[in-house]
């Protein structure tokens, strides 16, 4: 039988912190990775928490389908680096900050394809140091024109194989409705890939609109798509995830989302990053009625 101290949660270790707290474990030149697809899930206070601490020369792997959060660190100046699938703002165009970017050559772009992302993570999370491919990946363009892909010999048949490297990025940031103190998470929508990145990085870190009690996770742990043991740092940031959604709590805010992208940058910098002291001023530009009208169109 298992010793009672392993079952009572006030032996466990809080790790709740701040912020200022988890931006600080993302260092310069660091790997980072981050949660979400499209305009959901995505950790934003926390990365405009990273642009404005400063930090530079990142290495970002942007998610399967990245949008603002990768855009808005690229236009900061934060990335030298980037691992991408596809960058853009969906049915609103382009992302105009990498476009810009990638056009003038200022950031390396390692241009996978959507398996390379999901195989590269489940690769990074038992330890492998590459992915094979099956038969027939030879005909994408990736693998012809992406340095990173290699060719190997299969020891079991001599046929000449397409690999990929293992994704195993240093930091793994996330956003999730919410998740009790010890950092079990739970998703009321879609987890896409934000499992494999917390069990491929060495480091993660969870924003959460609400925490919830572990008596409330261990009623049901059916519900818990990300244990606490692969989490690092639990930070409660209510609409952390603003101006995209939250699945289950509130909707994304198009109206902003549509200015962002035609803003300047420097411009939207210094009103919603530099110039507000911390995320709950930054909340306070856009008002109590307005989010709660965000949480009503669910």
């Amino acid at each position: 039988m298992m010793d009672p101290i392993f079952l009572n949660s006030e032996n466990r270790q809080s790790k709740l912190g701040t912020l200022e707290d988890a931006a600080a474990m993302i260092q310069n030149g660091s790997q980072l990775a981050f949660g979400g697809l499209h305009s959901h899930n995505g950790p934003m206070a926390l990365i405009r928490q990273i642009i404005r601490q400063g930090t530079k020369d990142l290495h970002m792997i942007a998610n399967v389908s990245a949008g603002m959060p990768a855009d808005i660190l690229i236009g900061a100046g934060c990335v030298d680096t980037v691992t991408v699938c596809y960058i853009g703002m969906e049915h609103l165009g382009f992302a105009p900050r990498f476009r810009k970017a990638a056009e003038e050559k200022r950031i390396n772009i390692i241009d996978g394809d959507e398996i390379y992302y999901v195989l590269g993570l489940k690769a990074g999370a038992v330890g492998m140091p590459f992915v094979p491919y099956p038969p027939g990946h030879e005909a994408r363009d990736n693998p012809i024109f992406e340095k990173t892909y290699k060719r190997t010999t299969d020891p079991y048949t001599g046929k000449e194989i397409i690999v990929s490297p293992a994704i195993q990025p240093d930091v793994a940031i996330i956003h999730v409705p919410r998740a009790d103190i010890y950092g079990n998470v739970v998703h009321l929508g879609s987890v896409v890939a934000d499992d494999l990145l917390a069990k491929a990085s060495t480091h993660t870190i969870v924003t959460c609109d609400e925490i919830v009690t572990n008596d409330s996770i261990r009623a049901d742990p059916r519900r818990t798509t990300i244990p606490g043991h692969y989490i690092d740092m639990v930070v409660q940031v209510p609409y952390g995830a603003h101006p995209l959604s939250c699945h289950g709590i509130y909707n994304h805010d198009e109206d902003h989302i549509k200015s962002y992208v035609k803003s300047d940058i420097g411009a939207y910098l210094d009103e919603y990053v530099f110039g507000v002291k911390d995320h709950f001023e930054y909340l306070e530009k856009f008002g109590i009625e307005h989010l709660m009208g965000l949480r009503e169109q669910i």
